[in-house]
């Protein structure tokens, strides 16, 4: 699990939120997903296929 790192800001690529950008906050390693934030009220997991950096 070290495609991304905590803090990162990633876009969701996957078919559950396409187009959303937040920040990965925690690292499930048994689980093999990341969850990430998207605003202050939600987030949710994904694996890394689901994820890429965001570059402004």
């Amino acid at each position: 699990m070290d495609d991304f790192k905590i803090g990162e800001t990633v876009r969701i690529t996957g078919r559950t939120m396409t187009g959303s950008v937040g920040t990965v906050v925690h690292l499930d390693e048994k689980r093999g997903k990341y969850l990430v934030r998207i605003s202050d009220v939600l987030q949710n997991y994904f694996t890394a296929e689901e994820l890429e950096v965001f570059s402004s």
